[in-house]
């Protein structure tokens, strides 16, 4: 039997046999949001945002019923450099003033041999895209020393910037654009069980 599948079989037989409701909520201390951008075609430039919230709802009887929601705060973005970060939220980009958290809310969650494939709406900038995100890294539930459950997975994504209102760029003398549009996004979860 496929990992992702052992593994949605335990989360049902864990959940079934504690008779709790099915319920998780993003532990924001031990988790993030992180993207990937090219910067002038001959490099990656990479940031967070460490602060995210949420919650799954796991459908005992059928997984594909289930629901996640994650909202980011933006302005929690941090890339290492305090000059680029004021660029990145201001209106070029960002605009955290006007948009101060980007969300994405599942519609679907489907199986396969590799993994979980979340099907949802993202909204960045007030701008809602369909959007897919590949679940890995599943992990079986435990207890940790305080007596909560918890479980983990990744969520990764790639994103046209544009498509959420960035359109901001600027042209280099060699003809190449100061930042490419693709933009690779991953959110690193740590769940507790309500």
């Amino acid at each position: 039997m496929k990992k992702p599948l052992l593994f949605l079989l335990i989360m049902l037989t864990v959940s079934i046999a504690n008779g709790a409701a099915s319920e998780w909520r993003i532990d924001p201390d031990h988790s993030n949001a992180q993207f990937r951008i090219r910067h002038l075609m001959i490099s990656d430039v990479a940031g967070m945002f460490p602060t995210i919230t949420g919650k799954l709802t796991l459908n005992d009887d059928n997984v594909s019923d289930s629901s996640i929601e994650v909202t980011v705060a933006v302005a929690s973005l941090d890339t290492g450099v305090a000059k680029r970060d004021a660029h990145l939220l201001g209106r070029d980009f960002f605009d955290a003033a006007t948009y101060p958290a980007m969300t994405f809310v599942s519609t679907k969650i489907g199986t396969t041999d590799q993994g979980l494939t979340l099907y949802g709406i993202l909204t960045i900038r007030g701008h809602s895209q369909p959007t897919v995100f590949t679940v890995t890294d599943l992990t079986k539930p435990l207890k940790d020393p305080w007596g909560m459950t918890r479980m983990g997975a990744s969520a990764t994504t790639t994103i046209n910037r544009r498509d959420f209102g960035m359109v901001w760029n600027e042209t280099l003398d060699n003809g190449n654009a100061m930042i490419g549009n693709e933009v690779a996004l991953q959110i690193d979860m740590e769940l507790t069980r309500q």
